[in-house]
């Protein structure tokens, strides 16, 4: 499961494309990240979430981009006869990586898909959903039960924070575009504005106008640039390892074109939503959400785009606040903390 390419990045590309359409997004992120997603019998992606009318979670759409002719037929009949709450379970925020690697219940979950789809005996996931249930997930079958490791398992969960990233932007400005609030000042509610060509600053507003926060700006347009460039074809896997999820736990980066076709990189709010922050900063609620869903130190630090050792200090200040010792304590004293948004 080691083959890698361009791919990784056109993944990411299309996971921040804001001129895709909600219907495009996912079967343009399979089609784009296909030679990396595919590990022999087949890729599919899934929508889930809850009617606009209401009633219980479910998948609103399921698209196959490779496979053996059969496969979308096999796919579709095993989630179809698999419980929403079950489904529910099966996308939990933060999931990257195999089954087969997961707890008891998730064996038990792959029994059954295999029992339809009898000709793997693994599956590798990646979800990206919050705490209501909507999002996306994304599932390759394998041949063998497999463990990941290593730069493998990194990768995978560097792509889920991407997804998961791209998807709650999404989600953020379709909730903006729907409210009646007036019209920002920057497009796309931007808080800050580069030019793409030197990037120069042309615009901030909010928090970013701060003169830390417009370098550490300026600095992350560079590098996801640098990421795009030659390097996507050269050396992949560091392009990926330098393009992180958010700048200062706040800003994901996207292109933007004028009416002149010109384009510009959009510093957009994307926030993770701490629902139950318990007296904990905003910081410290995403460093322990992140904690709690078991993600290690050095992810929590991609997906935040924060430093391992601020993504640390966090850490320890919460758990001080929060009077735990251990990160299991953590967990247990945050059982019933709600997933990210």
């Amino acid at each position: 499961m080691d083959h890698v390419g361009s791919a990784i990045i056109d993944f990411t590309e299309a996971a921040y494309d804001l001129e895709l359409s909600d219907e495009e997004w996912l079967p343009t992120i399979l089609k784009r990240g296909l030679p990396v997603l595919e590990q022999g019998l087949g890729v599919a992606g899934m929508r889930y979430g809850r009617p606009p009318n209401g009633g219980p979670f479910q998948i609103l759409d399921i698209h196959v981009a490779s496979g053996p002719k059969d496969f979308a037929e096999r796919h579709t009949r095993a989630l179809a006869l698999t419980p929403p709450e079950v489904l529910r379970e099966q996308v939990r925020p933060g999931r990257a990586g195999t089954v087969s690697g997961e707890d008891d219940v998730s064996l038990e979950q792959l029994a059954h898909y295999t029992s339809h789809v009898d000709y793997c005996k693994d599956v590798l996931t990646i979800t990206a959903v919050d705490r209501t249930g909507s999002g996306v997930a994304i599932v390759a079958p394998l041949p063998e039960v497999t463990k990941l490791t290593g730069h493998d398992a990194q990768r995978w969960e560097m792509l889920a924070a991407h997804l998961d990233a791209g998807h709650r932007l999404r989600q953020g400005l379709s909730a903006l575009e729907a409210g009646e609030q007036p019209c920002p000042d920057l497009p796309h509610d931007a808080e800050a504005i580069f030019d793409a060509n030197t990037f120069r600053l042309t615009e901030a507003v909010g928090p970013a106008k701060h003169r830390t926060s417009a370098r550490k700006l300026r600095d992350a347009a560079v590098t996801v640039d640098r990421a795009r460039g030659k390097m996507r074809d050269t050396d992949p896997e560091k392009a990926l390892q330098i393009w992180k999820a958010l700048v200062r736990g706040r800003w994901s980066m996207v292109d933007w074109f004028d009416t002149d076709d010109r384009r510009f990189v959009l510093a957009l709010p994307n926030a993770p939503d701490v629902s139950d922050p318990r007296g904990l900063s905003e910081r410290e609620g995403q460093v322990v959400a992140y904690a709690v869903l078991g993600q290690a130190n050095k992810m929590i630090a991609y997906r935040l785009g924060l430093s391992r050792s601020r993504v640390s200090m966090l850490l320890r200040a919460a758990m001080r606040k929060l009077d735990v010792q251990t990160r299991t304590q953590l967990v247990l004293k945050m059982r019933d903390f709600e997933a990210l948004q």
